[in-house]
Protein backbone atom coordinates (compact mmCIF):
# COMPACT_ATOMS: atom_id res chain seq x y z
CA UNK A 1 0.00 0.00 0.00
CA UNK A 2 1.09 3.60 -0.53
CA UNK A 3 0.58 7.03 1.01
CA UNK A 4 1.46 10.22 -0.87
CA UNK A 5 3.07 13.14 0.99
CA UNK A 6 2.46 16.81 0.20
CA UNK A 7 5.61 16.95 -1.93
CA UNK A 8 4.48 13.98 -4.00
CA UNK A 9 6.75 11.49 -2.28
CA UNK A 10 5.24 8.00 -2.14
CA UNK A 11 5.63 6.09 1.14
CA UNK A 12 5.24 2.32 0.89
CA UNK A 13 3.73 0.55 3.90
CA UNK A 14 2.35 -2.82 4.94
CA UNK A 15 -0.23 -3.89 7.51
CA UNK A 16 -0.25 -7.29 9.21
CA UNK A 17 -2.50 -8.81 11.86
CA UNK A 18 -6.05 -8.33 13.08
CA UNK A 19 -7.16 -4.70 13.21
CA UNK A 20 -8.76 -5.35 16.61
CA UNK A 21 -5.34 -5.98 18.18
CA UNK A 22 -3.14 -3.26 19.75
CA UNK A 23 -1.14 -1.37 17.12
CA UNK A 24 2.64 -1.67 16.82
CA UNK A 25 4.78 0.23 14.31
CA UNK A 26 8.13 -1.28 13.24
CA UNK A 27 10.55 1.24 11.74
CA UNK A 28 13.64 0.16 9.76
CA UNK A 29 17.08 1.69 10.02
CA UNK A 30 18.97 4.14 7.85
CA UNK A 31 19.77 2.49 4.49
CA UNK A 32 17.41 -0.35 5.40
CA UNK A 33 14.15 -1.59 3.91
CA UNK A 34 11.25 -3.57 5.34
CA UNK A 35 11.75 -6.20 2.66
CA UNK A 36 14.60 -7.45 4.89
CA UNK A 37 14.56 -5.68 8.25
CA UNK A 38 12.15 -6.89 10.97
CA UNK A 39 10.88 -9.67 8.68
CA UNK A 40 11.54 -12.61 11.09
CA UNK A 41 9.40 -10.81 13.68
CA UNK A 42 6.39 -10.05 11.49
CA UNK A 43 4.59 -13.37 11.66
CA UNK A 44 4.97 -14.02 15.42
CA UNK A 45 4.23 -10.40 16.36
CA UNK A 46 1.16 -10.21 14.12
CA UNK A 47 -0.49 -12.81 16.35
CA UNK A 48 -0.46 -10.23 19.16
CA UNK A 49 -0.43 -6.85 17.38
CA UNK A 50 -1.78 -5.00 14.38
CA UNK A 51 1.58 -4.33 12.70
CA UNK A 52 2.49 -1.37 10.51
CA UNK A 53 5.80 -1.40 8.66
CA UNK A 54 6.95 1.28 6.22
CA UNK A 55 9.93 2.13 4.08
CA UNK A 56 11.46 5.50 4.97
CA UNK A 57 11.43 8.09 2.20
CA UNK A 58 14.13 7.39 -0.36
CA UNK A 59 14.46 3.82 0.91
CA UNK A 60 13.18 0.55 -0.51
CA UNK A 61 9.86 1.02 -2.27
CA UNK A 62 9.36 4.61 -1.04
CA UNK A 63 10.38 7.55 -3.22
CA UNK A 64 11.83 10.92 -2.17
CA UNK A 65 11.00 14.06 -4.11
CA UNK A 66 13.20 16.14 -1.79
CA UNK A 67 16.94 16.46 -2.31
CA UNK A 68 17.82 15.40 1.22
CA UNK A 69 16.65 13.45 4.26
CA UNK A 70 15.20 15.68 6.98
CA UNK A 71 14.16 13.96 10.24
CA UNK A 72 11.18 16.25 10.76
CA UNK A 73 9.86 15.50 7.28
CA UNK A 74 10.39 11.78 7.81
CA UNK A 75 8.43 11.95 11.08
CA UNK A 76 5.59 13.63 9.21
CA UNK A 77 5.68 10.76 6.72
CA UNK A 78 5.06 8.33 9.58
CA UNK A 79 2.29 10.54 10.95
CA UNK A 80 0.70 10.71 7.51
CA UNK A 81 0.62 6.94 7.21
CA UNK A 82 -0.79 6.60 10.74
CA UNK A 83 -3.56 9.04 9.85
CA UNK A 84 -4.18 7.26 6.54
CA UNK A 85 -4.83 3.91 8.21
CA UNK A 86 -6.62 5.39 11.23
CA UNK A 87 -4.16 4.47 13.99
CA UNK A 88 -4.66 6.98 16.79
CA UNK A 89 -2.67 5.20 19.52
CA UNK A 90 0.36 3.05 18.78
CA UNK A 91 3.46 1.47 20.23
CA UNK A 92 6.76 1.97 18.42
CA UNK A 93 9.82 -0.18 17.83
CA UNK A 94 12.61 1.36 15.78
CA UNK A 95 15.95 -0.06 14.70
CA UNK A 96 19.00 2.17 14.24
CA UNK A 97 17.83 5.53 12.82
CA UNK A 98 14.27 4.19 13.01
CA UNK A 99 14.62 4.43 16.78
CA UNK A 100 15.65 8.07 16.48
CA UNK A 101 12.58 8.76 14.34
CA UNK A 102 10.39 6.89 16.82
CA UNK A 103 11.69 9.09 19.62
CA UNK A 104 11.09 12.26 17.59
CA UNK A 105 7.54 11.09 16.91
CA UNK A 106 6.97 10.37 20.60
CA UNK A 107 8.24 13.85 21.51
CA UNK A 108 6.04 15.60 18.94
CA UNK A 109 2.88 13.53 19.55
CA UNK A 110 3.23 12.17 23.10
CA UNK A 111 -0.47 11.39 23.56
CA UNK A 112 -0.38 9.10 20.55
CA UNK A 113 2.48 6.85 21.70
CA UNK A 114 1.83 4.15 24.30
CA UNK A 115 5.31 2.59 24.47
CA UNK A 116 8.64 3.23 22.77
CA UNK A 117 11.39 0.72 22.00
CA UNK A 118 14.71 1.66 20.40
CA UNK A 119 17.14 -1.00 19.24
CA UNK A 120 20.76 -0.24 18.29
CA UNK A 121 19.94 3.47 17.96
CA UNK A 122 22.92 5.83 18.13
CA UNK A 123 22.18 9.20 19.70
CA UNK A 124 25.54 10.42 20.93
CA UNK A 125 27.61 11.36 17.91
CA UNK A 126 30.90 13.17 18.28
CA UNK A 127 32.37 15.21 15.46
CA UNK A 128 34.99 12.49 15.02
CA UNK A 129 32.59 9.53 14.97
CA UNK A 130 30.23 11.34 12.59
CA UNK A 131 33.10 12.23 10.24
CA UNK A 132 34.31 8.64 10.27
CA UNK A 133 30.84 7.31 9.48
CA UNK A 134 30.35 9.85 6.70
CA UNK A 135 33.64 8.77 5.17
CA UNK A 136 32.52 5.14 5.27
CA UNK A 137 29.28 6.10 3.52
CA UNK A 138 31.04 7.63 0.54
CA UNK A 139 29.70 5.57 -2.38
CA UNK A 140 33.07 4.92 -3.99
CA UNK A 141 34.71 4.06 -0.68
CA UNK A 142 31.91 1.70 0.29
CA UNK A 143 31.91 -0.02 -3.11
CA UNK A 144 35.64 -0.67 -2.72
CA UNK A 145 35.70 -1.71 0.95
CA UNK A 146 32.33 -3.50 1.26
CA UNK A 147 31.25 -4.59 -2.24
CA UNK A 148 28.71 -7.13 -0.98
CA UNK A 149 26.99 -4.43 1.09
CA UNK A 150 26.99 -2.11 -1.93
CA UNK A 151 25.37 -4.88 -3.96
CA UNK A 152 22.69 -5.24 -1.28
CA UNK A 153 21.99 -1.49 -1.39
CA UNK A 154 21.47 -1.76 -5.14
CA UNK A 155 18.95 -4.56 -4.57
CA UNK A 156 17.13 -2.72 -1.78
CA UNK A 157 17.06 0.80 -3.22
CA UNK A 158 17.76 0.53 -6.94
CA UNK A 159 20.79 1.00 -9.13
CA UNK A 160 19.91 4.65 -9.85
CA UNK A 161 19.26 5.66 -6.24
CA UNK A 162 21.73 3.99 -3.89
CA UNK A 163 24.61 6.43 -4.40
CA UNK A 164 22.44 9.50 -3.77
CA UNK A 165 20.91 7.76 -0.76
CA UNK A 166 24.35 7.16 0.73
CA UNK A 167 25.25 10.84 0.34
CA UNK A 168 21.95 11.90 1.88
CA UNK A 169 22.46 9.48 4.77
CA UNK A 170 25.92 10.92 5.44
CA UNK A 171 24.49 14.45 5.49
CA UNK A 172 21.76 13.29 7.87
CA UNK A 173 24.31 11.85 10.30
CA UNK A 174 26.31 15.09 10.18
CA UNK A 175 23.10 16.97 11.00
CA UNK A 176 22.36 14.66 13.93
CA UNK A 177 25.85 15.26 15.30
CA UNK A 178 25.53 19.05 15.06
CA UNK A 179 21.93 19.30 16.34
CA UNK A 180 21.32 16.43 18.77
CA UNK A 181 18.28 15.84 20.95
CA UNK A 182 19.34 16.94 24.42
CA UNK A 183 18.78 15.18 27.74
CA UNK A 184 16.24 17.79 28.84
CA UNK A 185 14.05 16.90 25.86
CA UNK A 186 14.42 13.20 26.63
CA UNK A 187 13.21 13.78 30.19
CA UNK A 188 9.96 15.22 28.82
CA UNK A 189 8.95 11.94 27.21
CA UNK A 190 6.03 10.56 29.26
CA UNK A 191 5.68 7.03 27.86
CA UNK A 192 7.60 3.91 28.98
CA UNK A 193 10.72 3.51 26.86
CA UNK A 194 13.09 0.59 26.40
CA UNK A 195 16.58 0.82 24.94
CA UNK A 196 18.02 -2.45 23.64
CA UNK A 197 21.53 -3.08 22.34
CA UNK A 198 23.79 -6.00 21.57
CA UNK A 199 26.91 -6.30 23.67
CA UNK A 200 28.90 -6.67 20.43
CA UNK A 201 27.35 -3.64 18.70
CA UNK A 202 30.05 -1.97 16.60
CA UNK A 203 28.31 1.43 16.49
CA UNK A 204 26.39 1.85 19.77
CA UNK A 205 28.45 1.16 22.88
CA UNK A 206 26.98 -0.18 26.11
CA UNK A 207 27.80 3.07 27.98
CA UNK A 208 25.96 5.04 25.28
CA UNK A 209 22.90 2.80 25.52
CA UNK A 210 22.95 3.01 29.32
CA UNK A 211 23.20 6.80 29.19
CA UNK A 212 20.23 7.01 26.82
CA UNK A 213 18.11 4.70 28.97
CA UNK A 214 18.87 6.76 32.08
CA UNK A 215 18.12 10.03 30.28
CA UNK A 216 14.57 8.89 29.52
CA UNK A 217 12.08 9.56 32.30
CA UNK A 218 10.69 6.02 32.21
CA UNK A 219 13.57 4.34 30.44
CA UNK A 220 14.96 0.83 30.77
CA UNK A 221 17.89 -1.06 29.26
CA UNK A 222 17.94 -4.51 27.66
CA UNK A 223 21.33 -5.97 26.65
CA UNK A 224 21.43 -8.90 24.24
CA UNK A 225 24.48 -11.17 24.48
CA UNK A 226 26.40 -11.94 21.32
CA UNK A 227 24.40 -9.51 19.16
CA UNK A 228 26.09 -7.11 16.72
CA UNK A 229 24.69 -3.91 15.19
CA UNK A 230 23.12 -5.40 12.01
CA UNK A 231 19.53 -6.38 12.73
CA UNK A 232 19.94 -9.78 11.08
CA UNK A 233 22.09 -10.77 14.09
CA UNK A 234 19.11 -10.12 16.38
CA UNK A 235 17.61 -13.46 17.51
CA UNK A 236 13.90 -14.03 18.00
CA UNK A 237 14.65 -15.18 21.54
CA UNK A 238 14.94 -13.27 23.82
CA UNK A 239 13.87 -10.24 21.75
CA UNK A 240 10.43 -11.52 20.73
CA UNK A 241 9.09 -12.27 24.24
CA UNK A 242 10.57 -9.00 25.45
CA UNK A 243 8.70 -7.06 22.76
CA UNK A 244 5.45 -8.88 23.50
CA UNK A 245 5.74 -8.22 27.22
CA UNK A 246 6.93 -4.62 27.01
CA UNK A 247 4.42 -3.37 24.44
CA UNK A 248 1.40 -5.25 25.83
CA UNK A 249 1.81 -4.80 29.57
CA UNK A 250 2.62 -1.10 29.91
Amino acid sequence: MEWIADDGTTIYYELHGDERLPSLVLLPGLLGAISRQWQPFVQPLSAHFRLLLLDLRGHGRSSNNATDLQPERMVQDVVGVLDEVGLTAVSLSGYDFGGYLALLLALTQPRRIATLHLHASKFYWTAESAAQMCQQLDPETLAATAPSYADQLVIDHGSRCWRDLLRQAAALIAQQASSPINDRQLQQLPCPALVSVGDYDEIVSLPEAYRLSRSLRRGGLFVLPGVHHPIHTLPLVPMLPMLQTFHKNK
